[in-house]
C-alpha cells in the first residue's frame, strides 16, 4: 500500500474547494441572532479562504455559540433540533480547523502530532453525529428552513469526506 502524501498547498486547495461552494448558499440577508449566525459562518469560511485556520475556528466557534443560543431560545422543537445540529456541525468545523492550525504550527508536514489526529477524530465524531442528526428530522414545510437543514446536511457531507481525506494524509 502506497501512502500518496498532499503537501501542504493542495490541502489549503482542499480546504477551500471543499468550503467556499458553501459560503454564499443560502445566507440571504436575517436579521437578530439568526443573522449573526450566518455572518459568523461566512466570516469562518472567508478566513479559511485566506489561509486562516485560526481565524476561521474562532470565528465558527462563536457561530456554534449563536446556534446554541438560538436552539435554547426556540419553542418549535423540530426548529430546535435542527439549531442544535448546526451547533454540532459548526463544533466539528471548529475542531477541523483548529487541527489544521496545529498541523502549520507543527511545521505542515505528515506524519501529524497526536494532537491534530484527535482533533480530526473529534471533528469526525461531531460532524457525523450533525449529519445524523439532520437526516433524522422531517423536512420543513418552511422553506427558508428547508434550505438550512439542506445546506447542513451537503456540509456535513463534504466535511466527512474531507476529514477522512485528511486524516488518511496526515497519517492519522
Amino acid at each position: 500500500m502506497k501512502l500518496v502524501l498532499i503537501q501542504p498547498p493542495a490541502i489549503w486547495v482542499l480546504f477551500i474547494v471543499l468550503t467556499v461552494p458553501y459560503a454564499g448558499n443560502g445566507l440571504a440577508q436575517v436579521s437578530g441572532e439568526l443573522g449573526e449566525m450566518d455572518r459568523l459562518e461566512q466570516k469562518a469560511e472567508d478566513a479559511i479562504a485566506n489561509g486562516d485556520p485560526e481565524g476561521a475556528a474562532l470565528s465558527i466557534g462563536k457561530a456554534a455559540l449563536m446556534a446554541k443560543i438560538l436552539a435554547q431560545k426556540e419553542e418549535h422543537q423540530p426548529t430546535r433540533f435542527l439549531y442544535q445540529a448546526a451547533e454540532t456541525l459548526f463544533r466539528g468545523q471548529e475542531q477541523g480547523y483548529r487541527a489544521f492550525a496545529l498541523f502549520e504550527r507543527a511545521g505542515g508536514q505528515p506524519p501529524a502530532s497526536k494532537g491534530v489526529c484527535q482533533y480530526l477524530s473529534h471533528a469526525d465524531e461531531k460532524v457525523k453525529q450533525s449529519q445524523n442528526d439532520l437526516k433524522a428530522l422531517a423536512d420543513f414545510t418552511n422553506e427558508s428552513l428547508r434550505d438550512r437543514q439542506q445546506r447542513h446536511i451537503g456540509k456535513t457531507q463534504e466535511w466527512e469526506r474531507l476529514l477522512q481525506g485528511l486524516k488518511q494524509d496526515l497519517s492519522c
